[in-house]
């Protein structure tokens, strides 16, 4: 089972104790629910769309993720918890290509370092960097890999 999240919206202007958002969430390459969430500290709401049933997806997901482990509790994967991840996942992705516009983002012994660069050419930066640290991996036009990494370097900070 493939879930994926598309549309999303996002407001941070809205978000008090939880994530304000309104998304669709797609299912095998089809669109299963809508989902919103106020920002309000409320539970998201999901309006089912298409042919899947949340019990059925929350049965699938906890037979197939691993369940969230916070000190005492452990908390099994359900579909809110999936959304979650994929929201914050995609809020990240936004924030790091943002970023990039401004700054030359590099990753440095499995840390992501930004690099100003004040209207200088992004070339010169990234010379001066690679200079100094032969072993940097510079994000800004390189492949979707290294986008993804550095991603996943974002998101376990």
């Amino acid at each position: 089972m493939k879930i994926e999240l598309r549309r999303i919206t996002h407001s941070a202007a809205l978000s008090q104790e939880t994530t304000a958002y309104r998304a669709e969430i797609w299912i095998d390459g089809e669109l299963a629910f809508h989902a919103h969430n106020q920002g309000h500290g409320s539970a998201d709401f999901f309006d089912k769309v298409g042919c899947w049933d949340l019990a059925e997806v929350d049965t699938w997901l906890k037979a197939n993720r691993a369940p969230t482990v916070l000190g005492d509790i452990t908390l099994d994967h359900d579909l809110e918890a999936e959304v979650s991840d994929l929201l914050t996942r995609a809020l990240e992705g936004r924030r790091l290509k943002r970023l990039l516009r401004t700054n030359l983002v590099t990753i440095e012994k499995d840390q992501i370092f930004q690099h100003p660069l004040r209207k200088r050419p992004i070339a010169t930066i990234s010379s001066a960097v690679l200079a100094t640290n032969p072993k940097a991996v510079v994000v800004n036009g390189a492949g979707d890999e290294v986008f993804e990494h550095a991603l996943d370097l974002l998101m376990t900070r």
